[in-house]
């Protein structure tokens, strides 16, 4: 029994720390993208708007869907073919803390002692639900199943789940029109051209001809070289105007962080509406992917069934099945993806991870109705290790976008 549960706990450790990186790099696109789009916008291009709209192109965000995908599938039906969903679902956060390394090792972010004391708490509470958890459950066949779903309890607590899930998306949707809404009038109201002092400053450095920056190709690095290699370059050259990379530069650094891309030049309503509705596209993901779980613990038991001879996949409730996780994977993957476009992977990672926990948690347990199959001291060991994780979550999601971001712009 511990061998098998060995297995499953290491294969939803393995899925958790591949989730996390494939997220740490679509993130990482997601803001190179930002950051190329507003250089290319200040030297009076179009090639920025482009850029936004196939952000998909770029290579490493293709490696982190590949990896996020990957991670999603294989490692959790392994996992979740020995271990019930209360189990599976609170050891992923153990991502988190992979999450907070790929952040300081790919973003720039810091591991501080807080970190240090989230990553301690959260290796406590998953050892203590992994191991007070650990049970022996039973297949399910297809009428147990439609049982389970038919019974009066999981009927109600489904219906006002998914109502909540509905109100979390309009209120989603509305303070993305906001957002849209507010980022479109400050950018109206933005000066075209950099400030004086960036200019200022841009023509007492040395400065290349324009035509070098237009004919760049899109190999070469983000920003222009250092002022030391340009004053190489340009020995012997009359001082004409500045150049438009040496101006962004300057525009950036007298502007500050909060001037990298369009995006962050809008005001601060149109910032907190930005973050609002990134952190409720985070929670509205992890509700969905609670879902996506417990319709894949049905799924794996049914494929275990026909090994063992039984087969029921040709069922039409089985096709339901699929069908449902077919949806809630896309409608998952559409909601992380809208998060790590606003939101840093450390907060959107810590709020789908905590909603996502929770969700399953309970439906785990009011589906399946495994309550009967704990003991009242596995229940107690399994709450204290919940509330550790938690504890330990919230010590991890105490981060900010605006390093991160400074960081990539360095690169």
């Amino acid at each position: 029994m511990h061998g098998r549960a060995l297995v499953g706990v290491a294969a939803s450790v393995a899925g958790s720390v591949g989730h996390s990186l494939g997220m740490t790099l679509q993130k990482r696109a997601h803001v190179r993208a930002v950051a190329r789009r507003g250089l290319e916008l200040e030297l009076g291009g179009q090639r920025g708007r482009r850029r936004q709209q196939h952000v998909w192109r770029e290579r490493q965000w293709q490696a982190g869907l590949v990896l996020y995908l990957g991670s999603s599938t294989v490692p959790p039906a392994v996992a979740l073919s020995i271990l019930p969903v209360f189990v599976a679902a609170p050891l992923a956060a153990v991502g988190l803390v992979a999450n907070a390394g790929f952040a300081w090792w790919l973003l720039g972010s810091r591991f501080t002692g807080a970190d240090a004391m989230g990553t301690l708490m959260v290796a406590a509470g998953c050892a203590c639900v992994a191991v007070f958890g650990a049970i022996d459950e039973p297949l399910l066949s297809l009428a147990e199943l439609l049982r389970l779903f038919r019974r009066p309890l999981y009927v109600a607590f489904s219906a006002l789940f998914w109502l909540a899930v509905a109100a979390l998306v309009a209120a989603e949707l509305r303070w993305r029109r906001r957002y849209a809404r507010l980022a479109h009038l400050a950018a109206g109201a933005q000066p075209s051209s950099p400030p004086a002092t960036a200019t200022a400053a841009a023509a007492s450095s040395p400065a290349v001809p324009l035509a070098a920056v237009h004919c760049a190709d899109e190999t070469e690095p983000l920003l222009p070289p250092s002022p030391s290699s340009c004053a190489a370059g340009a020995k012997g050259q009359p001082q004409e105007q500045p150049d438009a990379g040496a101006i962004y530069r300057a525009y950036v650094l007298s502007a500050g962080e909060e001037a990298l891309g369009c995006e962050l030049k809008a005001g601060r309503g149109a910032q907190a509406a930005r973050g609002v509705s990134g952190m409720l596209s985070a929670v509205v993901s992890g509700l969905i992917c609670s879902q996506t779980l417990v319709l894949a613990k049905s799924g794996v038991g049914l494929v275990a069934l026909a090994v063992r001879g039984d087969m029921q996949l040709g069922d039409p409730l089985a096709a339901a099945i699929v069908a449902g996780l077919v949806l809630t994977a896309t409608a998952n993957l559409y909601y992380i993806q809208r998060a790590l476009s606003l939101c840093s992977t450390l907060t959107v990672v810590p709020l789908s991870f905590c909603s996502s926990s929770l969700a399953a948690l309970l439906t785990s347990l009011v589906y399946f109705d495994q309550l009967r199959l704990l003991t009242p001291l596995q229940l107690a060991m399994i709450a204290a290790g919940t509330v550790m994780l938690g504890l330990g979550v919230l010590l991890l999601s105490l981060k900010g976008d605006r390093l991160q971001q400074a960081h990539l712009d360095q690169d």
